[in-house]
C-alpha cells in the first residue's frame, strides 16, 4: 500500500511539474509575442510603408508566437507530441464553437487588412455612423467621427455592410447655394460666376463647375453651384466661405443692378 501511494505522489508531482512548466513556457510565449509586436511596429513606422500592411504583420507575428507557446504548454504538459497534434483539433473546434462572434470579427478584421476596401485615415460610413478610420482592432474598427466622438464597429459588420468611403478619390463633389434678392439683375450672372469659378486654382477644372438658376418655393431664385474640390490639398470649408463670399458679391453688385442705382440717383449727387 506504501509502494502504490509513493507512486501515485511521484507521478502527480511529476504531472504537476509538467504542467507548471508548460505555463511558464505559455508566459514566455506571451511576453515574446509582445515584444515581438511592439519592435514590429516601431520598425514599420516610417512612411513608405504601409500601416496596414504593418499592422497585418505584426498581427499574424504576435498570433504566430502565441500558437506555438500553447503548442509548447501542451507538449510538456502531456508529454506526447503526436496525442497533442492529434488533439489540437478538436481543441480548435470547441474554441470556434465558444467564442465564434469573437472569431467573426477578428477573422472580418484580417480580410479587411487583406482586401483594404479603406485605409487607415481614410473618412467612412458605415452602419449609419461616418467617421475617420483611427484603428483596426482584432475586434472592432474604431472611427473618430467629426464631433470628436469615438464610434467602435465590430468587424463582421463592416465586412459584411455597406462601406461607403469618402475619401477614396481626390476630389468631391460640393454644393453651395445662396437666395437671389428680388429684384437683382440675373442676366449674365451664370456666366460671369462659371467664369470666376473656372479661374479659381483650388476647384477643379474636370469635372468643370455647374452653376444653375432653380425656382425656390416661394416663387424666388435660387442660385446653385456645384464643384468638385480636391479636398486633400485644400480647406472644403475655407473654400466654401470664400465661394460664399464672392457669390454673395456678384449677386448685390451685378453691373445691371449698379447700372439700375446709378439711373435713380438724383441730379447734383
Amino acid at each position: 500500500m506504501g509502494a502504490m501511494w509513493h507512486w501515485i505522489t511521484q507521478h502527480w508531482d511529476d504531472d504537476w511539474a509538467k504542467f507548471v512548466e508548460g505555463i511558464l513556457l505559455l508566459l514566455l510565449s506571451f511576453v515574446i509575442a509582445s515584444l515581438v509586436r511592439r519592435t514590429l511596429r516601431n520598425q514599420l513606422k516610417r512612411p513608405h510603408i504601409d500601416q496596414q500592411v504593418a499592422l497585418l504583420i505584426s498581427r499574424i507575428v504576435f498570433l504566430a508566437v502565441v500558437l506555438l507557446g500553447v503548442i509548447a504548454f501542451f507538449t510538456r504538459w502531456f508529454g506526447n507530441p503526436t496525442l497533442v497534434f492529434g488533439g489540437f483539433g478538436f481543441l480548435a473546434l470547441a474554441f470556434s464553437l465558444a467564442f465564434q462572434d469573437i472569431l467573426k470579427n477578428f477573422i472580418a478584421g484580417i480580410f479587411m487588412l487583406l482586401e483594404r476596401p479603406f485605409r487607415l485615415g481614410d473618412e467612412i460610413t458605415v452602419d449609419n455612423h461616418t467617421g475617420i478610420v483611427e484603428n483596426i482592432e482584432m475586434r472592432a474598427t474604431t472611427l473618430r467621427t467629426n464631433e470628436g466622438e469615438q464610434v467602435l464597429i465590430p468587424n463582421a459588420l463592416v465586412y459584411t455592410g455597406t462601406i461607403i468611403n469618402r475619401t477614396r478619390y481626390p476630389t468631391r463633389l460640393f454644393t453651395l447655394t445662396a437666395k437671389v434678392p428680388e429684384g437683382a439683375a440675373v442676366d449674365g450672372l451664370v456666366e460671369r460666376l462659371r467664369e470666376e469659378l473656372l479661374s479659381r486654382p483650388d476647384i477643379a477644372k474636370d469635372p468643370a463647375p455647374h452653376v444653375g438658376l432653380q425656382p425656390a418655393i416661394d416663387g424666388g431664385l435660387t442660385l446653385e453651384v456645384r464643384y468638385w474640390l480636391d479636398y486633400r490639398r485644400n480647406d472644403p470649408l475655407a473654400v466654401q466661405a470664400a465661394l460664399g463670399q464672392q457669390i454673395y458679391r456678384m449677386i448685390h453688385a451685378s453691373p445691371e443692378k449698379t447700372a439700375a442705382r446709378t439711373s435713380r440717383k438724383p441730379a447734383g449727387t
